[in-house]
């Protein structure tokens, strides 16, 4: 029998009992994170992905997610809403940068925390900033134009909406670098809106003026402009309307992973290449976290690019691969746990009920001691489920990790490789790290022990605390260790558990949880795989 069947069969019971169902029911409110979002493309659908499975680890938030198709109008109506309500924070990707001012800037002045993802506005009054850094992109693509056309050439230029920031930025970044290249002419340059049909339509538009001119290279703003201007070259190469000698190459920016654009076309060779471009949905939602939670937080949170070509596509694949196997796990372990507390939230109800009436039926003594019972039998599934969860956490860390090593230029990497050769060097002549690094070490060594119970200790979070970004503190403490942070910060919550354990003055789940384990199974586990030994072995020896 379900706990909702024993609901309708004593509802006589349950009626008796409201006060007391009340009293069962009641819980605290969630914070609501009201997210604007501009657009409806790929790009941000993915951002939305990013923004819920970030808001599975904040169980105290409730995120609702507002996308507009491009429009301007119903965005600033969409944000008048949320201060009406009065919403706890927003995340807002302004569609365009000075339209949205004023009712952004309304939204702050009434004390509601705002994030700003991927664009800014034309104001400081924000609480943060999360986004791509864009006129690095439109240099680093500058750049890459060059190294294909090293004698020279011409390419096209595709913009995205020209009242947002992020297609003003990356216009003033590429032409920071082509412009001191004056072997290299731009045949044209048009506005897409960020929009694959629409950039067809332009190109149709150019033809005439691009016809005998040979254009070497098309970069679009994003990879859906880049695709559907290579539709129209092509379509127009077969009807003679233009004649290129050969198909130009075509760069995006955004590196999507998945195959209808980004890296699947860049694997495929529709794509030259694509500039790396990460969304930020889980940043920002973690960004109101913090706000709300009154926890430490970077104001400007700006993410670094790279190129995805030929290279290097295919590793990116396989990580990609790992990680939304990793992500689909974690979203089915979310949804499990939801159903795990809404039958226990409906138990606690049937008991209160019948412990209102145990002085009047003996039926409420043995309902008593079933209702107990599949207490027993719910926390040891929810025990073993947040075990699978944690251990799925940490290989998300782990393969978060792997894609900043798979994005690592070879020279990066021989770099870290010799500043670690160097601080081995060092150990084995007796001598200590230089004051800045041990001053560093010491530093993150602290805020370790600090945070050394938070169970929801990320990387992310400890680069907050050291004023880094995860891939910057990976790289900083990779060099000087020789570890990652993830993989520190598991040796000092395994080395402190040993510690309590021989004092004798913990237990193996209390030293657990002390450490900032949520599942002492999962603390055994690891502390055997580090130490060779169980914790009830240190435990005994005590």
């Amino acid at each position: 029998m379900t706990n909702f069947t024993q609901i309708k069969t004593y509802r006589f019971f349950t009626f008796l009992c409201v006060a007391l169902l009340l009293l069962g029911c009641t819980g605290e409110r969630k914070k609501i994170v009201a997210v604007s979002q501009c657009s409806m493309d790929e790009w941000r659908n993915q951002m939305n992905e990013e923004m819920r499975h970030e808001a599975f680890f904040h169980t105290d938030l409730n995120v609702e997610i507002h996308s507009t198709p491009d429009n301007t109008q119903q965005q600033i109506a969409d944000i008048e809403s949320f201060i009406e309500r009065r919403v706890d924070a927003i995340v807002v990707a302004p569609n365009e940068w000075e339209p949205l001012r004023p009712v952004i800037e309304r939204a702050y002045d009434a004390g509601i925390p705002v994030v700003l993802v991927d664009r800014k506005i034309n104001s400081e009054k924000y609480t943060a900033f999360v986004g791509g850094d864009n006129v690095e992109v439109g240099r680093k693509a500058a750049h890459y134009i060059r190294d294909l056309l090293p004698q020279g050439g011409t390419i096209v230029e595709i913009e995205g909406l020209a009242s947002s920031t992020s297609s003003q930025e990356r216009k003033q970044g590429l032409h920071e670098v082509l412009d001191s290249f004056p072997d290299i002419k731009i045949a044209c340059d048009v506005v897409a809106n960020w929009q694959r049909q629409k950039a067809v339509e332009v190109m149709d538009s150019v033809v005439q003026s691009i016809a005998e001119a040979p254009v070497d290279i098309v970069f679009a703003y994003n990879d859906r402009m880049a695709i559907g201007a290579r539709q129209s070259i092509e379509k127009n190469m077969k009807a003679g309307k233009l004649h290129f000698p050969r198909l130009p190459l075509f760069i995006g920016v955004d590196a999507l992973l998945n195959d209808t654009v980004g890296v699947g076309r860049v694997e495929d060779g529709t794509l030259e290449a694509s500039f790396l471009y990460q969304t930020g949905g889980d940043k920002a939602i973690h960004t109101a976290a913090c706000i709300l939670n009154g926890l430490p937080y970077e104001r400007e949170q700006v993410f670094e690019t790279g190129l995805v070509n030929q290279g290097n596509v295919h590793l990116m694949r396989i990580q990609a691969s790992h990680i939304k196997e990793q992500e689909g796990k974690i979203e089915f372990l979310n949804d499990r746990l939801d159903e795990f507390f809404k039958e226990y939230s409906a138990q606690k109800v049937v008991m209160w009920s019948f412990i209102a009436l145990a002085v009047l039926l003996t039926i409420t003594i043995l309902l008593g001691v079933r209702f107990a019972l599949m207490k027993h039998r719910m926390n040891a599934k929810l025990q073993y489920k947040n075990d699978l969860l944690q251990r799925q956490r940490d290989e998300l860390e782990s393969e978060r990790d792997k894609l900043i090593e798979a994005q690592m230029t070879s020279a990066e990497r021989k770099e870290i490789e010799r500043e670690m050769e160097h601080s081995e060097e060092l150990k084995e002549r007796g001598e200590g790290l230089p004051p800045q690094d041990q001053k560093f070490i010491d530093k993150f060594n602290a805020v370790l022990a600090r945070q050394m119970d938070n169970s929801e200790l990320t990387v992310d979070m400890l680069g907050a605390e050291m004023n880094l970004g995860r891939v910057q503190l990976y790289r900083r403490l990779k060099a000087l260790t020789g570890h990652s942070p993830n993989e520190l910060l598991r040796i000092a919550r395994l080395s402190r558990g040993r510690e309590l354990l021989a004092k004798g003055e913990h237990n193996i789940s209390e030293a657990a949880y002390a450490v900032g384990f949520s599942s002492p199974s999962y603390f055994a586990k690891c502390y055997k795989d580090h130490f060779g030994e169980n914790p009830t072995d240190s435990f005994r020896q005590r």
